[in-house]
Formats: structure tokens, sequence, C-alpha cells
């Protein structure tokens, strides 16, 4: 039976860092803007979630909530008195947003500095060229942060993403090749789904599909990594990752929830106290 990896033990692992970038000196705190339109549960309980994660780290977070019915106009320069706002270090922008609503306008214009999350263009761009890049999708970087704190080396190892979404999977897998590992793409919609990922040294599945994987899509020994988060029929949060199966067979395993997305809380924290540092740097 495999190990369950832990997103609190590689968040106190990966917190080591966090607190050694934090500004000690600084009469200023790093303050968070956390933007949300309507109030949906599961929005509500993440922005809860970073706030009560972030403020004993000794960042400010402040809350900005939109009427759900907000038109595009007015939400669009309400996120210009944020951007702009130059108490602000980092903008989260909890979504998906309202059908109604697009990201046209933040994509465009959100300070790179304050893209904390990766949602603008210029960011972006950066994962997909050689060399440094901006803020990474915070979801990325913390599996990332889970294969480090596992000692995997990836230079030359098979990896199988599953899903290959903005957020998750095309930044990721770029992060991958770039480190030198060989990466397989595949989806839900994939012909032969098992013999691919049974292949994998390390599989990560991010589709957002209930329990799409199971122990016949899984390597003897391989580690797996779950970024899906879905609500059951009984309203449980569950993943993509038919865990209590796959733990037999694989050497670890992350559980939804208390896997990726502890972590991620503390990535997002790390880029807010970077923002700061360099927006304090640059003024």
């Amino acid at each position: 039976m495999g190990h369950i990896i832990k997103g609190k033990d590689v968040a106190e692992f990966f917190l080591v860092d966090v607190n050694s970038q934090f500004p000690k000196d600084s009469a200023k705190k790093p303050k968070l803007a956390v933007l949300r339109v309507g109030s949906h549960p599961s929005e509500i309980s993440y922005e809860k979630s970073v706030i009560s994660k972030l403020t004993p780290l000794g960042i400010e977070c402040e809350s900005y909530v939109y009427d759900e019915k907000v038109a595009q106009q007015e939400f669009d320069n309400e996120f210009d008195k944020v951007n702009l706002n130059p108490d602000i270090h980092g903008i989260l922008l909890l979504k998906p947003l309202p059908k109604h609503l697009t990201l046209d306008h933040v994509i465009k214009t959100i300070n790179p500095l304050k893209d904390v999350d990766c949602i603008g263009m210029v960011n972006m761009a950066k994962i997909y060229q050689e060399g440094p890049k901006g803020f990474i999708p915070c979801t990325a970087e913390a599996v990332m942060e889970i294969m480090k704190y596992e000692n995997i080396e990836l230079k030359g190892k098979s990896i199988v993403m599953v899903g290959f979404g903005m957020v998750i999977g095309r930044p990721l897998t770029l992060l991958l090749l770039e480190a030198g590992s060989t990466v397989t793409v595949c989806n839900e919609f994939t012909k032969d789904l098992k013999e691919e990922s049974s292949r994998a040294d390390v599989l990560i599945v991010a589709t957002g599909v209930i329990h799409l994987i199971n122990e016949e899509h899984v390597k003897e020994n391989a580690v797996v990594i779950d970024v899906g988060i879905n609500v059951d029929k009984k309203g449980r949060l569950v993943g993509d990752v038919n865990f209590d199966d796959v733990l037999s067979k694989a050497s670890g395993v992350t559980p939804v929830p208390g896997g990726v997305g502890t972590v991620t809380t503390y990535v997002l924290a790390s880029h807010v106290i970077k923002a700061f540092d360099r927006q304090e740097k640059n003024s």
C-alpha cells in the first residue's frame, strides 16, 4: 500500500521558504485583494480558507464582493480601481465568473507584478517562453512543489498529464517538459486512457470528472497527483481519482480534500510576498 501525500506535510516543508521571504523589516505588510462576483458557496469557502491561512503569515487580505448581475463595464471599472491601488500587492480573482461576464479586460490589463495567480497575458506568455518566468498559476506550481517534496527527479521521468486546461494542464505540461520530463497529454476522451496512463511514473489528473482514474489506470508504484475537486451526489468533496482503489497500487497518492489544494494556498502566500517585495523595490 502506498502512502498518503498530505498537503499539510508538503505545506510545512514549503512554509520554510515562505517565512524566509517575508519582509520582516518593513513597516508595510503585503496585501492581497480577493475579488468575488456573486455568492457561490464554493467560492465563499475558498475565500475564507485563503484569508484564514494567509492572515497568520502577516498578509493582509481584503475582499471585494460584487453583485452576481454586475454589468461588464461596471465590473471592469471596479477591477481597474483594485489594479491601480498602490496599497494592493496581489489580486486573486475567484472563478468562474457569471456567464455574462468575460475576463478579456482583466487578462489584458492586470499588472503582472500583482498577477499572483497568473491570469494575465504577460505572465502566461512567459510560461511558453524559455528563460525567467513571472508568476506561475498557483495550482500548477503546487504540483511541482509536491514532486519536489517527494524527491522526484523530473529529468527523464515518464509523466502522463490527464487534462489540458489553461489553469493547470497546459502550464504544468510546459514546466515539466522544460524540466526534462517526457510528458504524454491525455484527457477523458482518450481512446485507451488505461494503456496510456499505466505507463506513467507520475500520473497527474485534472479533468473535473469524478473518479475517472482507478487502479487499472495506474502503474505499480507510480505517484498519483489528483488535482480534481468535485462534489458527489452526497455533497462530499471528491477527486478525479478513486483514492481508496488507487492507494493499494501507487507508491503515493494525494487525497481530496487535503492534498493539492492545501499546497496551492501556501504557494499563493509566497506569490503575494514576492509581489510585495518587487513592488516595494520598484516604488
